[in-house]
């Protein structure tokens, strides 16, 4: 199961959901080739894509996707621990020069720690800190 499994970006998750994104049909596309797969996030990213959506879409989109990765089996919302907290600011520390998030760190330093190869995601960046993304 360890090589079936996905990191999921903000930027996939708010295309997913929202139908005026321009992004969306390629996500749906992207999504049911995951269809089989493990899908990993943290709660910043949960945080991120609820507040996100909140202010684009609406409340009862906001709270369906709040809904189905806190309920459905196919997600897993990883816990911080302190070292993926350190290797957080190291990542921040080795792109100072990139607009990286905290929350785009945060997400590399998680896929480090457990070992996850792919991000399903629609922020190249990612590519550039040695992260290889979904495509179809």
């Amino acid at each position: 199961m360890r090589n079936n499994r996905c990191f999921l970006d903000t930027s996939a998750l708010i295309a997913l959901n929202d139908v005026k994104d321009q992004y969306h049909e390629k996500s749906r596309d992207i999504a049911a080739s995951l269809k089989d797969s493990r899908l990993i996030l943290s709660d910043a990213v949960v945080t991120e894509t609820y507040s996100l959506l909140r202010y684009r879409s609406g409340f009862n989109i906001a709270r369906y996707f709040l809904d189905t990765v806190v309920t459905d089996d196919s997600f897993m919302i990883v816990e911080i621990t302190p070292s993926i907290r350190e290797n957080t600011l190291q990542i921040l520390d080795q792109y100072c020069e990139h607009k990286i998030s905290y929350c785009d760190a945060l997400s590399v330093a998680v896929m480090n720690e457990q070992q996850i190869e792919t991000i399903f995601a629609f922020d190249y960046h990612f590519e550039m800190m040695g992260v290889r993304l979904v495509r179809i």
